[in-house]
C-alpha cells in the first residue's frame, strides 16, 4: 500500500512514532475524560469491496472464501464496501451467501450496484434501511456515507439504472442533506470516528475522487479542530481497485483494493478489459483504544498476462494485493 503524506506535520508525526508505510487507521480519542486499553473495547472487523457479482467470473467463490475466514474469527462485524452485485434475480445467490454469516453485517452503496435498478431496488435486496448511517462499536464510531448522486438541473438525484455515466464533476456526489447530517452526527459522538464511503475522498488519482470531497473534508476538519482530540481519524473507500494510503490534515485515507480485478481497459486485461486477481482480496482490521492497529490484508497476483506484461501505463501503481500492517497511532 503506497503512502502519501500531505503535510509537514504528517511527515514528522509518522517518522517520530515509527508508523509503518502501510499503516491503516490512526486513532485518537476525542471528548473522553479517560481512555482504557481494555481488550473488550477494541474493534475487529472484516472488509471486502468491489466483488462485482454478475460481472466477474467466480465472484461467489471469492465471497465464500472471505466468509469462511471471517466466520473462523471473533469479529465485531463484517462490511462490504460497494459494487457488490446488481439488483437482479441472479444476484440472490450472492445476497443469500452474504447472509449466511452469523454475525453483524453492514453494506455500503457502490455505483455499479445501481447499474440495473434503482437505489431503492438494491437496498431492498440487501435489507439496507438507510442510504447513509452510523453506529458505535467498542471505543469507536463508524459513519457510512453514500456518494451515489448526480446533479441534474441543479438538483441532487439518486443513482439509478446506470444514469451516472456523465461528466465527472456532476457525479459521485454527496447530497447537501447528507453533508449536514454528517456535521450533526460528528457533533453528537464522543468517540473517535472512521468514515467509510465507496468513492474516494482523497487526492491520489487525479480526476477520480468525488467532487464533493472538499465539502466532506471541510466537515472533517471542522470536527477535528473543534475538539481537544482528533475526532475523525481515518476514511476508507473502494471503487478505484487500488492499494493506496494518503494523509491529509492528519486524517488517514485508505483506498482498499477490489476483491476481484482491476479495470485495465481494452487490450490490457486478462479477461476482456479486466485484469483479474488470482486470489480474492479482503482485509481483517483490528483497532485498539491503546493505539494499536493491525491489518491483515491478502496478497495475490494478476492472472497472466498482467497489466505490466501488456504494457499498461499505470502498471507500476497497480497491485493484486491489500497490504498488511502492524502499527500504532497516537492517543491520549
Amino acid at each position: 500500500m503506497k503512502k502519501h503524506l500531505n503535510s509537514r506535520r504528517d511527515f514528522i508525526k509518522q517518522t517520530s512514532i515509527g508508523i509503518a508505510a502501510t499503516g491503516i487507521l490512526s486513532k485518537w480519542y476525542p471528548f473522553a475524560s479517560k481512555i482504557t486499553s481494555s481488550a473488550s473495547e477494541k474493534v475487529q472487523f472484516g472488509f471486502i469491496t468491489d466483488l462485482h457479482h454478475g460481472l466477474c467470473k467466480g465472484a461467489i467463490d471469492r465471497l465464500q472464501i472471505f466468509l469462511d475466514e471471517a466466520s473462523s474469527k471473533s469479529l465485531d462485524f463484517i462490511m462490504q464496501g460497494g459494487d457488490f452485485c446488481f439488483s437482479e434475480p441472479a444476484a440472490q445467490e450472492c445476497v443469500d451467501l452474504w447472509n449466511t454469516y452469523a454475525g453483524e453485517k453492514y453494506h455500503v452503496l457502490g455505483n455499479h450496484d445501481m447499474d440495473k435498478g434503482s437505489k431503492e431496488d438494491i437496498m431492498k435486496l440487501w435489507g439496507m434501511k438507510e442510504k447513509y448511517y452510523s453506529f458505535d462499536k467498542g471505543d469507536f464510531h463508524f459513519v457510512i456515507l453514500d456518494g451515489n448522486y448526480i446533479k441534474k438541473d441543479g438538483e441532487y438525484v439518486d443513482y439509478g439504472h446506470a444514469n451516472f455515466y456523465i461528466d465527472q464533476e456532476k457525479r459521485s456526489l454527496f447530497s447537501p442533506e447528507q453533508i449536514e447530517w454528517l456535521k450533526q452526527d460528528l457533533a453528537g459522538t464522543e468517540k473517535q470516528t472512521v468514515i467509510i464511503s465507496h468513492q474516494a475522498l482523497d487526492e491520489i488519482w487525479d480526476g477520480w475522487s468525488s467532487p464533493s470531497r472538499f465539502e466532506i473534508r471541510e466537515v472533517i476538519d471542522e470536527a477535528n479542530n473543534n475538539f481537544e482530540f482528533q475526532k475523525v481519524i481515518a476514511c476508507f473507500c473502494g471503487h478505484h481497485h487500488v492499494d493506496e494510503h494518503s494523509i491529509i490534515n492528519d486524517v488517514h485515507y485508505f483506498q482498499m483494493n477490489s476483491a476481484s480485478y482491476y479495470w485495465a481497459g481494452k487490450g490490457f486485461g486478462s479477461d476482456g478489459p479486466m485484469a483479474m486477481y488470482t486470489k480474492p482480496l479482503y482485509a481483517f482490521i483490528t483497532i485498539s483504544p491503546d493505539g494499536k492497529i493491525k491489518i491483515e490484508g491478502k496478497k495475490g497476483d494478476f492472472v497472466s498476462p498482467s497489466p505490466k506484461e501488456k504494457g499498461h501505463p499505470d502498471a507500476p501503481r497497480l497491485s493484486a494485493s491489500i497490504s498488511s500492517v502492524d502499527t500504532r497511532f497516537e492517543h491520549k
